[in-house]
Formats: C-alpha cells, structure tokens, sequence
C-alpha cells in the first residue's frame, strides 16, 4: 500500500474515532438537557394544577372533600386539559378512577398510584418513534388530608424534533468538517509523497528499458538530490546504451544487407537462366532454321550472360564488406521491354503447350530498366507455372490517368489461402506447381520494385488469377516525380 494512503487511513480512523465519541457526547449532554427541562416544565404543571384543585375545592366547605373530588372530576379534567394542553387521570384513595383520558399508560401504574399515595411525586418519560412524553404523578391532598390521586400525561414533541434537529444539524457539520480534514490531510500526504512516487515511476521506466526518463523535482531538500543524481546516472546509462545500439545495429545492418542479397541474388540468377536456357536449347537442338532468329538467340543470350556477369560482381563485393549501388533510374520504353519479355518466355510457356497473347499499349515510364525486366519476367514466369497445360496466358496494358496499367491473366488452381494472404512476404511458396525449386522471393522482390517505382500490385485470387501493376508514366516528355 502506498504511504500517501497509509497516511490518509490512519488520519481516517482517528476522524470516526473522534467524530463518533464527540456525536455521543453532544447527544447525551442536549438529551439530558432535554429531559431536565421537561421534568421542570411538569413540576411547574404540578404546582399550578394543585393550586387550581385546592381552589376548586374550598369553594364548598359543607361537602366532604373526597365526595367533592368526585363531584368535581370531570370539571377539572376539562380545565387542565385546556389549560394544560394535557391529558389526566384522577383516581381515588380506594383505587377508584373517578375521570381519565389517558391516551398510553406508563409501565408499573399500580406501583407508581402506591408511591404516589404515600405522597412522592412521580415522573417518568417515555420516548416514542416520533416524539416524547412526559408522566407525573402526585397526592390530592387539603390541610394535610389526603382526597386522591392525579395522574397527567403531557406530549413535548416539539421540544423532542428541536433536539432531534439539533443532532442532525451537528452531526452534519461534524461530517462536513471530517471530509474537509480527510481531504486536507490526503492532499498533505500526496503533496509529502509526490517526490517518492515520481522516484518509483522513473525506476519502473528504467526497467522497462526507457533511459530517457527525467525526474523534475526542484528543491533544496534531501528529495532533489536523490532526483538530480537519479537523472545525472539515468544519462550515462543512456550514452552506453546508445553507444552499443549503435555498434550492434552497424553489425546486425551489415549482417542484413549481406544475406539479403544472397537470397535475391539466388533467385535472380535464376531470371537469365530461364532465357538463356530456352535460346540455347533451341540452337543446339536446331529446332529453327532462320537466321535471323539464331542471331536473335544468341544476343539475348549475351545479354543475359552480361547480367549473369553482373550479379557476380555484385556478390564478389558483398562478399568483401562493399555495398551495391543502386542502378539509375532512365527513361524506359515499357511497350519494348514488356514485347522482348513476352517473346523471351513463350519459349518456355511452349514447353507446357502454353500460348501468350498480348495487347502491349504504347508508353513510358520513368526507373530502373534491369529492374522492370526483372519485375515482368518474375510476373510471367509464375503466370506459365500457374497455368494449366494447353491454356492462354494474357497480357493487356492502357494507360490510366497518370500510370501505365498491366494486367497478367492466367487461368489454373486458385492459390491457396495460407500462401494468398502472404503472398508478397519472403520465402512464401508452394510447391505443388510446375518448378519447385523457387526460394518464395519472387513476387516479395516484385513488389519491392514496385514500391521503389511508386506503383502498386494487386492480385485478384480465383480459378482466374490477374496480377494488375501499375507504374507512374511520362506524358509530354515529363517525367514522373519519384
């Protein structure tokens, strides 16, 4: 529990100790007021309906006294219920009730009439659910002789609701008073413990591995020196975090950087291969008899070759610590290359019974052409390993607002759901299709070619599969901001 707390509840229990004994108090010393003024207030009532009664008496000296209390009951009940606003019983020596209209009759009335008789006067009270009343009870007597017993009720509830708002109207301030004290003393205590708290909470960040963390506390107290040292060891913790981030970041970049390109470069010596393969097996097995395509062949085999020479620069480099640097971005003829793919790979779609059509609009765009034949040559390759045998692979471009759109359509197996739903992550394949010897890097270095040309890929799943790409295009000799 924290201390702020511990603090607030301590004080808490000392308030409803003192609260309930100063409500107890109060209330015992206004109740007793209470009751001691009406007890006054019935002996006052006594003395002057005793001098009333006496009076009534004497008028007639001929009648017996007691026959006269009788005679004159009900005139006298009448008189000090007015006057009195009480209610009364008068009972003879014999015990005989001459008059009474007692409303609620107190406990042990026979051994209060015998007190009574031997001349005590007796007062009792009585609380009920929503008032007080108050009982006394005394000898009738003239010159000393004994005529009977009264017995008077009287109701003070208005002096019991005074007393009864009298306590709720203390207990009230005393409450108001305790929740002024509570909160005083909880802001005191947050206001002593706040240092502390601000000390645990910057411990807990530096566990959680947050070195930036910086206590304000101003002061000249022992707090602000345990704050300004915290803050002072919480920076040179940081410069020696900082310090190996650093370097473990430098080793895990070159150690990135390194195998990326061994997984790329796997896959993309595989690209020429595809069309040097095709060329070649063609010329050896002298499948064609033109001329002019042999010597078709044989620069597209050269050229491959050159970017087969090329990837193994760029390995002989990595593996020497030197970074690649990345190709310039030119002026591309996109209808040219997407002709020179189509034609390159029907060598191979043929091999499956395959045919590709092609409805190449004219444009250009702005990027790195090895790049583009890369991209296309990734797209159509999984086109004819997609396709079912003695099927038409299509592929249709337009222009677009400012992009130039290719669609790559084949039809075979939908893909399935575990391999479509990563289908651009690496190493994501599957190996049910026609060449299983791919690494899953194909369509992921796909689409970074695209996100490095500010375009987009999408494909739509199905027993039609189409792959829409769209690249930013040049329009009235402008190139596209890249």
């Amino acid at each position: 529990m924290k201390i702020k707390y511990k603090i607030t509840i301590g004080i808490l229990s000392i308030l409803i100790i003192l609260g309930i004994v100063m409500n107890l108090s109060i209330a015992s010393i206004l109740k007793r007021d209470m009751e001691s003024n009406v007890m006054n207030s019935l002996e006052e009532i006594m003395k002057s309906t005793r001098e009333s009664i006496k009076y009534r008496l004497t008028i007639d000296t001929e009648i017996d006294k007691k026959k006269l209390l009788l005679q004159e009951a009900e005139y006298l009940s009448n008189y000090i219920v007015l006057n009195y606003e009480s209610n009364i019983e008068i009972i003879g020596l014999n015990g005989e009730v001459y008059v009474s209209n007692i409303e609620s009759k107190v406990d042990n009335i026979e051994n209060i009439y015998l007190r009574a008789v031997d001349g005590e006067v007796v007062v009792n009270l009585k609380y009920t659910d929503d008032g007080l009343k108050g009982f006394i009870t005394y000898l009738i007597f003239i010159n000393r002789e004994s005529l009977g017993v009264l017995h008077l009720e009287k109701s003070f509830d208005d002096i019991y609701k005074q007393y009864s708002s009298t306590i709720t109207f203390i207990g009230l301030i005393v409450i108001i008073v305790f929740l002024f004290i509570l909160t005083l003393s909880y802001l005191v205590a947050s206001k002593i413990t706040y240092p502390i708290s601000l000390l645990i909470n910057g411990i807990k960040e530096v566990g959680r591995g947050n070195y930036n963390t910086v206590i304000s506390y101003s002061g000249n107290d022992e707090m602000s020196i345990v704050a300004r040292e915290f803050n002072n060891m919480n920076n040179k913790i940081q410069l020696q975090i900082d310090t190996i981030k650093s370097e473990k970041e430098k080793v895990e970049t070159l150690e990135k950087s390194r195998k990326q390109f061994f997984d790329n470069v796997t896959h993309e010596i595989k690209t020429p291969l595809t069309a040097i393969m095709g060329y070649a097996e063609i010329i050896k097995d002298n499948i064609i008899s033109d001329e002019e395509f042999k010597k078709k062949s044989i620069e597209r085999i050269y050229e491959e070759s050159e970017r087969l020479n090329l990837l193994v620069l760029d390995l002989i480099k990595i593996s020497k610590g030197i970074s690649t640097v990345d190709e310039n971005k030119v002026e591309i003829a996109i209808d040219e290359v997407i002709n020179q793919i189509c034609d390159d790979m029907q060598i191979k779609a043929s091999k499956y019974g395959i045919k590709i059509k092609r409805d190449i609009t004219q444009g250009k765009i702005y990027g790195r052409i090895n790049k583009i034949r890369e991209l296309f040559i990734n797209i159509v390759d999984n086109a004819i390993k997609h396709s079912s045998s003695s099927n038409i692979i299509y592929i249709n471009t337009k222009l677009e607002e400012s992009y130039y759109c290719i669609d790559i359509i084949n039809y075979g197996e939908k893909i399935p759901d575990n391999i479509y739903n990563s289908i651009f992550e690496p190493f994501v394949k599957d190996n049910i299709y026609k060449d299983d010897e791919s690494r899953g890097l194909g369509l992921y270095l796909c689409s970074e070619i695209i996100k490095d040309h500010n375009g987009k890929i999408t494909i739509s799943n199905g027993k039609e599969i189409i792959v829409n790409i769209k690249i930013p295009c040049l329009r009235n000799n402008l190139e596209t901001i890249v």
